[in-house]
């Protein structure tokens, strides 16, 4: 029983923020027109790859003209090398190591940047209104701050852009796609209508400067990951912090295409996730009573969810066997057609999603491939919170 609400309670879920969140037609294009306050753009960078240059190249195109500092934090430089080309570009450019340290690596290389913002504070060097991160494999579009309209700056504390795939041919990588733009609409676009704080990804989010520095200090340090932790502390400041999904500024990024790079990827994420769910849920709890915030008892819902590749296999197989049993017996076995509920919830969720995105096609192509892949992320999600996974950040590898 307890498992048949569970699964019927997140299908409503999925269908709901799906049906309030998706988007049919082509979106509006803005252009910012009004002055832009000083922003520090930040890529840390561990054992960065060939595609490494593109992204500064890219970096360099989206900032031209603008009142934009970079800082590049490489870590633990391997066969590529792109100190010289970063300084050729007259980006700040740091290198260090963290490997030698316990903890979640990822998270010294924050500590250490909020190191570095407070010195040029002190030495008025720059002092940014905005900090944005930048994952080591993301590719900025050239637009991405002209798209901001001037006036959001100083309306909200967070601006949330959008990722986009790169092209990919293989079966994971599409749904490693799928997951990204399913979050788009599930937990950005929906719960941004909804007035709730929209989910931060750990790339491509403007974040204002003292947000950014205070959070950091209170991070978990036996957090797996980062955004989750960093999203969780968010809803339990007293400040409201005021969020925005803005799709119309675009970083693109290389998909997970093989197994080995899937896997280390979904530990790190389902260990984020279920983490934050056991250790700081009764945070999160306390901040929605005591601030009367009904989004740090949403994303704690949003926290405590199954992996959806599991829930699009399991449930309408659960519902199958309820629906045999009604028919050999004639009663249903909860005294009401719980799974089969829940089956019709995520059927009409996924295929609103689907058929929204354009990738209903290809997603039938792909289908007999998903029990193997779901059943993959369900023995990631079982070893992500085991003992040995904590305090730790697993980094993702990709073939460029």
């Amino acid at each position: 029983m307890i498992l048949a609400l569970y699964l019927l309670f997140y299908s409503l879920y999925w269908l709901f923020l799906t049906l309030f969140g998706v988007r049919f037609g082509k979106r509006k294009k803005y252009r910012n027109t009004r002055s832009q306050p000083q922003l520090l753009l930040v890529l840390p960078a561990y054992k960065p790859g060939r595609i490494f240059a593109r992204v500064l190249d890219h970096v360099e195109e989206a900032i031209r003209g603008r009142n934009i500092q970079v800082f590049v934090l490489l870590q633990d430089i391997g066969e590529y090398d792109p100190t010289a080309h970063a300084l050729s570009k007259g980006f700040h450019v740091k290198i260090k190591s963290f490997s030698n340290r316990a903890g979640n690596s990822y998270q010294h290389a924050l500590q250490y940047i909020t190191h570095i913002i407070y010195d040029w504070r002190i030495e008025g060097r720059w002092n940014p209104e905005f900090v944005m991160l930048l994952d080591k494999d993301n590719l900025i579009e050239p637009d991405f701050f002209q798209s901001i309209p001037g006036r959001l700056y100083d309306q909200y504390d967070i601006i949330q852009g959008r990722r986009r795939p790169l092209p990919t041919r293989t079966a994971i990588g599409f749904f490693d796609t799928v997951s990204e733009a399913l979050n788009d609409v599930m937990f950005r676009s929906a719960k941004k209508k909804l007035g709730f704080m929209v989910e931060i990804s750990g790339s491509g989010a403007l974040i204002e400067t003292d947000i950014f520095l205070n959070v950091i200090s209170k991070l978990d340090p036996e957090a797996p990951g980062f955004d989750k932790n960093f999203m969780a502390h968010l809803l339990m400041e007293r400040r409201n912090i005021r969020s925005i999904y803005w799709p119309g500024s675009k970083i693109l990024e290389e998909k997970t295409a093989e197994l080995e790079a899937h896997n280390p990827q979904r530990l790190r994420w389902f260990g984020e996730q279920y983490y934050n769910a056991l250790y700081h849920g009764r945070d999160l709890l306390i901040a929605a009573f005591r601030y009367r915030r009904l989004a740090a008892m949403d994303y704690l819902l949003t926290l405590w969810r199954p992996p959806r590749s599991l829930q699009v296999v399991i449930t309408p197989v659960l519902a199958l066997a309820e629906l045999t049993g009604y028919f050999f017996t004639h009663t249903w076995y909860f005294g009401f057609p719980l799974l089969t509920a829940a089956a019709l919830c995520t059927g009409i969720a996924v295929l609103v999603f689907l058929i929204a995105e354009k990738l209903l096609w290809r997603a039938l192509s792909y289908f007999f491939e998903l029990p193997g892949l779901a059943f993959n992320n369900l023995w990631n999600a079982v070893r992500s919170i085991r003992k040995e996974n904590l305090g730790k950040f697993v980094h993702t590898t990709h073939k460029l």
